[in-house]
């Protein structure tokens, strides 16, 4: 009887096709990961100098965006006296209802203003726009512009709409960003710096170690969202701390 040999091209074949695929994935790793474009010790350092900032505005989609991605960086800052307004343009009616709340719109806006006061926030402006809607329409930008007039920042946090840090991507989050953007840049000479959150290349680190906890209690408030997913808190920001070697950090891409 004649023994059939494999036939080493399909192998080769099979090789390639493996070998080209863990390329791919190394790639694909490399580009969206989370990483620092910059040194450790300058992310830090743009972390302290962000922190000497007395009048900041930040703007974002839904309640609990603060608390998850900036939560700490905005405690350290009324710590240390900063008049710190933010603008949360819907009251994510559209999010989940854990609590089974009548009006989850207004629920979530008094979770909103409990989880302010854990942090210390000066004033919130929430706008009630339609969730997954909050860029339609010129409501954002007018009001964008009205309170921006009204504080003069020298600082602005939005999300990254450019270089998001991966999988969570909603359309309120990267379209709210594009408008305070457009409006920003339309400043011109004098602007303010914006610290990008949401984003995969960080320039700036803020140590968030000492208020960790009272980012954690702050997120724990919003509570027809599965109590904010709280106790996952230490374990994401461990991780952002890692690459600056601190306990614990949150991590911006800033643009002048």
């Amino acid at each position: 009887m004649t023994r059939l040999l494999p036939r080493r091209p399909q192998r080769r074949r099979g090789l390639l096709w493996l070998l080209s695929g863990l390329l791919l994935i190394g790639g694909l790793y490399t580009v969206f990961r989370v990483q620092l474009s910059v040194p450790p010790a300058r992310a830090l350092a743009a972390g302290h100098d962000l922190l000497t900032m007395r009048r900041v505005l930040a703007v974002v989609a839904h309640p609990d965006d603060l608390e998850w991605y900036l939560g700490g960086t905005l405690r350290r800052l009324t710590e240390q006296g900063a008049r710190v307004v933010v603008i949360v343009a819907t009251d994510g009616e559209k999010g989940p209802n854990r609590t089974g709340a009548t009006d989850l719109a207004a629920t979530r806006r008094a979770e909103q203003a409990a989880a302010g006061r854990v942090l210390g926030y000066t004033r919130i402006y929430s706008l009630g726009l339609p969730d997954r809607g909050a860029s339609q329409g010129p409501r954002l930008l007018a009001e964008v512009q009205r309170i921006y007039a009204q504080e003069q920042p020298q600082a602005v946090f939005v999300f990254d709409p450019a270089l998001p840090a991966l999988p969570y991507l909603h359309p309120d989050h990267q379209g709210s960003a594009r408008i305070v953007l457009d409006f920003w840049k339309n400043l011109g000479a004098g602007r303010p710096p914006v610290y990008l959150f949401q984003t995969r290349r960080p320039d700036v680190a803020v140590d968030i170690s000492s208020v960790i906890d009272l980012k954690a209690r702050a997120l724990a408030q919003h509570v027809t969202q599965n109590g904010g997913s709280a106790g996952m808190m230490p374990r994401l920001f461990a991780g952002d701390g890692r690459q600056v070697g601190v306990s614990y950090a949150e991590l911006f891409r800033q643009l002048r």
